[in-house]
């Protein structure tokens, strides 16, 4: 393991997403204060208001989920969605130019996604962290691309491929230790 490893954390849209990766933060600090922790979210996630005023290393991409309503406004998020993406995905590959992160961790949300798609396409050690019983759909698109899954809730297998889990009472560190090479 890097003796000063970095470690980029995603996650967001939601507090069920945001919390958890900033508890992770937190923990990755306290385990090994040698560690540089990155988080990465949504401009339109809670995220947007909680990172600033913790004053956190983080990059928010204009990143949105898709609307499931048929809606004009929904609509016309959803036609903003590609040029949102190809935003999104400039600024999640100038955040990795610059961070060099040794490990990325995903919370769920769709401020996962890109970042959880860049270390993948980079050869990056995943770590999924799911604290829900049935996974969201972030999870779901990664969970076989992530070298470990932690999870809150057994039920959760029922819906992942993956078969590197780590249940509750595994230790977050010893999650991610195992991904840094």
């Amino acid at each position: 393991m890097a003796d000063h490893p970095r470690i980029l954390i995603a996650g967001g849209g939601t507090g069920g997403h945001l919390f958890p990766a900033l508890a992770l933060g937190e923990q990755i600090l306290s385990d090994k204060p040698n560690s540089s922790v990155y988080f990465m979210g949504s401009t339109f996630g809670i995220e947007a208001q909680v990172l600033p005023v913790k004053n956190l290393d983080h990059t928010l991409i204009p990143i949105r989920g898709l609307q499931r309503s048929f809606s004009p406004e929904s609509i016309g998020k959803n036609l903003l969605l590609p040029f949102r993406i190809l935003n999104s995905m400039r600024k999640t590959r100038r955040v990795f130019n610059r961070f060099h992160p040794d490990v990325v961790v995903g919370t769920g949300g769709y401020a996962a996604a890109l970042p959880l798609r860049e270390a993948v396409n980079r050869k990056i050690p995943v770590l999924i962290q799911e604290q829900n019983s049935f996974p969201g759909i972030t999870t779901r698109w990664f969970a076989e691309k992530a070298d470990k899954i932690c999870i809150a809730f057994e039920e959760a297998k029922n819906h992942l491929k993956k078969k590197l889990y780590l249940s509750r009472g595994t230790r977050f560190g010893k999650a991610y230790r195992t991904v840094i090479k």
